[in-house]
């Protein structure tokens, strides 16, 4: 049985890199934000404002030109509830008990649930020696570069802790459903993926928090804009692109390269400390990135 195995390039890399300083930048977002909104209210303007943005930019570029009657929607449907609505909640209010150190140590956990789930699931990235050496790489790295974060483990909010666990699993697999929907660009997908998210979230946000927009300072509306129109509208199409290029294994490891930018991003602007242990996770995080892309490169030419 052939298999369609897709080699990074190096406009991936840049790509990744692009998401992973966007995504990255997004915690500390929430972190303004959702104590003055409330988790439902947060999510319901990231996805209703970043679907607004996409469906504008799809009107005046004809991408609403669709043959609607073709659309696989409960593939959509899955996609925008596991891969997107899901997880935004779960971060969401996760955020409001659990340090950032630990949400990044956590965000560790995604590339391990892609990697097993190409290699069980969609079978199109089959789990060498090589690529599972270059995960568990990865994951000692993270656990290193967030060593405080770990030693908070057992001290914040436990269903916090899950929940985070839970929502970068979701992205993982939310990853893993995209390869398998043809009919759409990944700018339509994405748009598509945030309608089903916001006819949940809004209505769920006006029921049960009845938020008060009015009241929010212009930090917390610029951090909501950050989230919607940058973090999600653009970001999200960006990782569908990138996953169709190099496969839903290689987009994983922007949760490796996520810490790496909070480190550099406090170090420059918030005059943080990078010690001896940072530089050596970072190295680690980097040489884990090395081992898997040749490892993906390896199993290719014994295929080809």
């Amino acid at each position: 049985m052939s298999h369609d195995f897709i080699r990074p390039k190096p406009l991936d890399f840049v790509i990744l890199l692009v998401l992973s300083i966007i995504w990255g930048s997004a915690f500390g977002a929430i972190k303004i934000a959702v104590d003055s909104t409330g988790p439902f209210s947060l999510v319901a303007v990231r996805t209703l404002v970043g679907f607004l943005v996409l469906f504008v930019f799809l009107a005046l570029s004809g991408g609403l030109k669709l043959n609607f009657a073709r659309l696989p929607y409960r593939r959509l449907l899955a996609i925008g509830f596991v891969g997107t609505l899901l997880p935004f909640f779960l971060i969401s209010w996760a955020e409001q008990t659990v340090d950032s150190a630990v949400a990044g140590l956590l965000n560790g956990a995604g590339p391990l649930v892609t990697v097993l789930g190409a290699h069980f699931i969609t079978r199109d990235e089959l789990m060498t020696k090589g690529r599972l050496a270059g995960v568990l790489l990865g994951l000692v790295g993270i656990i290193i570069l967030m060593q405080d974060g770990l030693e908070k483990l057992g001290t914040g909010s436990l269903l916090g802790q899950i929940a985070l666990v839970v929502a970068f699993g979701c992205y993982a697999a939310g990853n893993l459903m995209v390869r398998g929907v043809k009919l759409l660009t990944p700018v339509q997908l994405a748009a598509c993926s945030l309608a089903f998210s916001s006819l949940i979230s809004v209505p769920a946000a006006l029921w049960l928090e009845a938020p008060t927009p009015q009241s929010w300072s212009l930090e917390v509306w610029g951090a909501l804009l950050w989230l919607a129109v940058v973090s999600t509208a653009f970001a999200f199409s960006l990782r569908y692109v990138l996953i169709r290029r190099a496969g839903a294994g290689f987009v994983a490891n922007v949760g490796y390269l996520i810490p790496i930018v909070a480190v550099l991003i406090g170090f420059f602007f918030l005059d943080e400390r990078i010690t001896p242990m940072t530089v050596l996770a970072m190295l680690i995080i980097l040489l884990s990135l090395y081992v898997t892309r040749r490892a993906g490169i390896k199993l290719r030419k014994i295929n080809d």
